[in-house]
């Protein structure tokens, strides 16, 4: 009875050991959807009207009632709930109202506009306290799983908003900054292996983040390369070239097999652009969530209440010298963050672990700019003068409900959609 019970027990130990080896290779290579099902995670917040955040606001001229009615069928087609913010004319911006640092700098009257209506948004999410707001522009799409593709992203971003125990309050990716681990360049783990964090009670997203950037034309992943300057006039890093490491997490959170990513060739913002890295460095259908660097274009992006709050006071009120977009994108960089001055009134640069904004984005991105024939915008030229006017487009996306919008009004299965990328 003995040695029987010490053969089940040494039975019992190599099944167990066969199951620990064998485990990491499989969750590596989940499909998003296989990981919903087993992990029972996804969000069910996320499947409302309003995507789990408190509000869908869109930006729309109210003279471009072309954009708005296809705004407004694509919001209806995908069961989301808008709530219009109204845009602002570059000519009706008053030189007045504009932050000091304006002055001269040459800002073109659609930067003008653009900039004053992303200002009023974020207004009303501090005025109305929102936990937290998506931002859209009135050209955005997006394909139609976007609830499914938001619960899977929801779970990735958490690495970067949410920390892993009540203690030290640390996020996964705040383990991966470099001065934290100071030899390494880069970081990966897939989302079915990312440890357990504290469940969120503000969004699905995540409780301690600014901004969600879910739409773009353009990002890179984090380098450890990437550095600071610091502004000695104004105690702020302003560029690349210094001395201040970013304090930026280099942890890459990999989604392989995700059926609705285009294949590799796909991966570029407009026919004419170079191909993303994304398409060289993982293998095809691979969606990456990561911290935000260098991203442009603001299709899309959420924005938490403390975050509404701080871009609000440092470009409604403090500076405003490029185009939205680019300004944004030197925020999420770390391009304004403050240095504690010590005792004797010395920017402490050097001991202090400085923390970036908590931006996180994903590639390739869940929303993309429509390209509609003539491809009319009101601040810049569409894809930088290289799309094809002729022929609608949204880059990035396989389902567009753009796309397809003549077929779901009718009541098309997502079996007879048009696949713009299919494989």
């Amino acid at each position: 009875m003995l040695f029987s019970t010490r053969i089940v027990a040494i039975a019992l130990t190599f099944l167990i050991a066969l199951f620990l080896l064998w485990k990491p290779t499989k969750l590596r290579q989940l499909s998003p959807l296989q990981y919903l099902k087993l992990s029972g995670k996804g969000s069910r917040e996320i499947l409302n009207g309003t995507l789990g955040f408190q509000e869908v606001l869109v930006l729309n001229l109210p003279e471009r009632t072309d954009r708005r009615d296809a705004m407004t069928l694509a919001a209806a087609l995908s069961e989301i709930d808008v709530t219009w913010v109204d845009g602002v004319a570059g000519k009706d911006v008053a030189d007045k109202v504009m932050p000091d640092d304006s002055f001269d700098k040459g800002i073109a009257r659609g930067n003008k506009g653009s900039w004053r209506a992303h200002m009023n948004a974020l207004q009303m999410v501090v005025r109305k306290n929102m936990t937290s707001a998506l931002i859209l522009e009135d050209d955005a799409d997006w394909d139609v799983r976007l609830k499914y593709q938001l619960q899977v992203f929801a779970q990735a971003a958490r690495a970067f908003t949410q920390p892993t125990d009540s203690r030290s309050r640390m996020t996964t990716a705040d383990q991966w900054r470099p001065q934290v681990l100071s030899d390494i360049s880069s970081a990966e783990m897939a989302l079915a292996e990312m440890p357990p964090n504290l469940q969120p009670t503000l969004t699905p997203y995540g409780d301690d983040w600014d901004v969600l950037w879910l739409g773009h034309c353009g990002t890179e992943f984090p380098k450890k390369s990437a550095m600071a300057k610091v502004d000695d006039a104004k105690k702020e890093t302003h560029d690349h070239d210094g001395d201040k490491p970013y304090q930026t997490s280099l942890l890459r959170i990999t989604i392989p097999n995700d059926p609705t990513v285009p294949t590799p060739e796909n991966l570029k913002p407009h026919p004419f652009a170079l191909k993303d890295a994304l398409s060289e460095e993982y293998p095809p259908h691979t969606r990456i969530v990561h911290a935000s660097s260098a991203t442009t274009c603001t299709q899309a992006y959420a924005v938490s209440q403390q975050g509404a709050r701080k871009l609000l006071w440092q470009f409604g009120l403090q500076t405003l010298t490029n185009g939205w977009d680019f300004m944004l994108k030197d925020w999420c960089d770390g391009a304004y963050i403050k240095f504690d001055e010590g005792a004797n009134g010395d920017k402490d640069t050097s001991t202090k672990l400085v923390k970036s904004p908590v931006c996180v984005t994903v590639q390739p991105p869940l929303f993309s700019h429509h390209y509609g024939k003539g491809a009319a915008s009101d601040i810049t030229a569409p894809g930088g003068g290289f799309v094809n006017k002729d022929k609608e487009m949204s880059p990035y996306l396989r389902l567009s409900v753009r796309l397809n919008m003549g077929r779901l009004v009718k009541g098309a299965r997502l079996e007879d959609l048009v696949d713009q990328f299919d494989d």
